[in-house]
């Protein structure tokens, strides 16, 4: 196999998109994470906002406080399935254009096949290679997101003793890739998402600037979730007390997905098909028919 990297092709966004406008609005419950990525990822890429905060606030400037902020280009999104990682880096960018004044953002994601067929040396010269489409990519004045799906395919921890020298050597080179990033000043970010934190290489860890955790809706988020996906229903109070209940009598709690993409579609659904108005016996019955999204487990062995 050539010892030289090959050209990967990425897919690619490109923010500000009034589709991923509606998507990030929808994303009920997360709102502290939504406004956390927004401004890591703006530090990364564009320090004009960060600039603007310390000459209003601090004239004599913070220098070590700035170097720290606009430092590593990594952020890590963790947490268990469906509840909403993904679909929150996909859309990330449009908000993080209008924080910008309207500057082009680029999202570029990683092939589902980054690892390769398994050649020797295949997994690090795709990473290599993914990262130097993405900055190849950028024209003068643009940003970009590198996302990076289930990450830890690439970044499981080199310490695991079944960590063959593949994965260690693929480890390795994207830790280099993401101080390169930061090293020659590229207006990139990258967002890993992983579904086992644990899993990750503790290097790769420590470069990220935010870590977000992500968890399974609680009550009081299940109750505005709820209210947001069947907005229109005249429901009463007890109505949604009713439905948060039914929820609950599971031993595993339902995702964000599974709510606004199992329940309320197949509630909807439901009505259309009896062809009669969606009311809260229907919504109860499609929940005692489905079982939550089973849970991932964040421990591995060493």
């Amino acid at each position: 196999m050539s010892t030289t990297s090959q050209p990967l092709k990425l897919i690619q966004y490109r923010h500000p998109d009034k589709l991923a406008t509606k998507k990030f609005d929808s994303l009920v419950g997360i709102d502290e994470h939504k406004t956390d990525l927004l401004y890591a990822l703006q530090s990364i890429i564009d320090d004009k906002g960060l600039k603007s905060w310390t000459k209003k606030h601090h004239s004599k400037g913070l220098p070590y406080i700035e170097g720290v902020l606009t430092g590593d280009s990594l952020v890590i999104l963790s947490g268990d399935v469906g509840c909403g990682k993904t679909e929150l880096a996909h859309c990330i960018g449009t908000p993080l254009s209008k924080a910008m004044g309207g500057e082009t953002i680029i999202l570029f994601e990683t092939p589902s096949d980054i690892r390769g067929g398994g050649h020797v040396g295949e997994v690090s010269l795709r990473i290599t290679a993914a990262f130097d489409s993405a900055k190849s990519s950028l024209k003068k004045g643009e940003y970009g997101i590198l996302l990076i799906d289930e990450g830890d395919d690439l970044a499981t921890s080199r310490e695991q003793t079944q960590a063959h020298h593949e994965d260690r050597s693929g480890v390795n080179v994207l830790i280099k890739e993401i101080d390169k990033i930061q090293r020659d000043k590229i207006n990139l970010a990258v967002i890993l998402i992983t579904n086992r934190a644990d899993a990750l290489d503790a290097a790769v860890t420590r470069r990220a600037s935010l870590h977000l955790e992500f968890q399974r809706p609680d009550e009081a988020i299940l109750k505005v979730l709820l209210k947001k996906v069947f907005d229109g229903l005249e429901f009463y109070e007890d109505s949604f007390d009713e439905i948060i209940t039914a929820c609950k009598k599971n031993e595993t709690s339902y995702t964000y997905s599974d709510i606004t993409k199992r329940i309320a579609k197949q509630s909807m659904i439901s009505a259309w098909r009896q062809d009669i108005p969606l009311t809260k016996e229907i919504i109860l019955n499609i929940i005692s028919k489905t079982k939550p999204s089973p849970g991932i487990t964040n421990k591995i062995q060493k």
